[in-house]
């Protein structure tokens, strides 16, 4: 399935962080879609993902009310249920992105806002596709299929040099 239907939303009060426009956002978005996975294996249903960029505090309100953590993160990610084969779109889910943590983010790890956004972007789609990273053996195969995905947009590997949680 590598046909997308974007919702895409800026909160106001976010001029001043750079956002992906709307078509470097689908890209990512449509370059994860490519991945192995039951939710895009019919060819004619449309995915469709809803894209939020959010303030910073309103990133840590979502992650302490959904993942018990009080600090903000750079994205999270809410899939949905697969709808039944008869709607011609499947909302895969949410991706809800803080732009002034993506860029402090790559300011700290040399990284351009630009590659750092596309690999939050992949990673929150694949989420949304089933993938995880809870297991070790989870999160090997899931930054393996990052990566690839990355350097087939001419991303390098963004995880050279960063220290896991």
């Amino acid at each position: 399935m590598s046909r997308l239907y974007l919702r895409m939303a800026i909160d106001d009060g976010l001029t001043q962080w750079a956002i992906p426009t709307r078509l470097e956002a689908r890209r990512a978005i449509v370059q994860a879609l490519c991945a192995p996975s039951s939710r895009c294996s019919d060819p004619g249903r449309i995915a469709e993902v809803s894209l939020s960029f959010v303030s910073k505090s309103e990133i840590a309100d979502l992650n302490a009310s959904y993942r018990q953590q009080a600090r903000p993160t750079n994205c999270l990610s809410f899939p949905q249920d697969s709808l039944p084969a008869i709607f011609r779109r499947d909302l895969l889910g949410d991706i809800v992105i803080a732009p002034e943590v993506v860029q402090q983010e790559a300011a700290e790890q040399g990284k351009s806002p630009s590659d750092h956004y596309r690999h939050l972007l992949i990673h929150s789609t694949l989420h949304l596709l089933g993938y995880d990273h809870i297991e070790d053996a989870e999160a090997s195969a899931m930054e393996a299929l990052e990566v690839s995905l990355l350097a087939e947009m001419g991303v390098a590997d963004p995880y050279l040099n960063q220290i896991h949680e």
